[in-house]
């Protein structure tokens, strides 16, 4: 089954997403936790298409009927939460965050050479890029063009303050390709999620009982330039914690150039599958975009 369409937008209007970033400056972050419960049950039926893209992932990682639709209000909690946490670091709030395996990634920083961070949409990655940044190496992040003003004007604030800047994606405009490619070649830092597509072409990879066109571009720009990718996976603990986790990516380079991309593909599939069942609840990637019918995995 195709991907559904997606408009890129964080849930809001401009004046509710203000508000937010008020109320948690005014009433604490915990407060605005227990508030998100009043509007949750609404949201479940209000927007039928993200709960049905988050009831089939749960189907998929073996979940019955009844237990699938209770893991939906799960998933939406711990989704609630982590756009909350979006807008309270927008506020001035901060996170205590807890790092592994970065050994590479600050060698990386500290080289003259451009790497590539490659996210998904598991857990909070926007929190990695807040906490990790150097005033030595600049970082971009990708960033899709149509989301709120009011979250594109705080995040462009927040990223500023730790020397990241955004590449902005419009549909319709490839002038992001320039922008990345002059990136990189100045040494700086590309941060991509890996798993939602905003274009055509894609890589067929196994994914959670199914078969998933992940974004070709990301993997075939890897394969090309041959630079660094660091998997990174950044999710939500207890008590306003956040933990990171970082892994390299290595090419095949005795594969043809096609098959390289879709090695790396496969490679970031079954790890995010991996991180996926172990943290369910923070799958966030709420789209049937499998291209055949539910099979759970087991």
């Amino acid at each position: 089954m195709a991907e559904q369409a997606w408009n890129g937008q964080t849930g809001g209007t401009h004046w509710m997403q203000r508000t937010l970033v008020g109320l948690i400056r005014c009433v604490g972050i915990q407060a605005v936790y227990g508030i998100m419960h009043l509007w949750l049950v609404w949201y479940v039926f209000a927007r039928p298409d993200v709960t049905r893209g988050a009831y089939i992932f749960h189907r998929r990682r073996g979940r019955n009927r009844f237990l699938a639709a209770i893991d939906v209000y799960r998933s939406y909690y711990h989704f609630g939460k982590v756009i909350i946490d979006r807008f309270a670091v927008y506020s001035g709030y901060r996170f205590d965050i807890v790092a592994e395996h970065t050994e590479r990634y600050y060698d990386k920083m500290n080289s003259h050479a451009g790497f590539i961070l490659l996210f998904s949409h598991l857990g909070n990655s926007e929190m990695a890029a807040y906490s990790m940044a150097t005033p030595g190496k600049r970082m971009n992040i990708l960033a899709f063009g149509g989301e709120t003003p009011v979250v594109m004007e705080e995040r462009a604030k927040v990223l500023e303050k730790n020397n990241i800047g955004m590449i902005v994606v419009n549909p319709g405009d490839i002038s992001h390709i320039f922008e990345i490619n002059e990136s990189l070649n100045r040494g700086e830092v590309l941060a991509v999620a890996g798993d939602r597509r905003m274009g055509d072409k894609t890589i067929d990879c196994t994914f959670m009982g199914g078969t998933a066109p992940l974004p070709a571009g990301v993997f075939q720009l890897c394969a090309a330039i041959r630079c660094p990718i660091l998997l990174t996976f950044v999710l939500k603990e207890p008590k306003n914690k956040y933990h990171i986790y970082m892994e390299e990516l290595h090419i095949n380079t005795t594969l043809p150039r096609a098959k390289q991309a879709a090695d790396l593909a496969q490679q970031y599939a079954s790890r995010l599958e991996q991180m996926a069942l172990e943290h369910p609840y923070e799958w966030f990637n709420f789209f049937d975009f499998w291209n055949q019918p539910h099979k759970a995995v087991k």
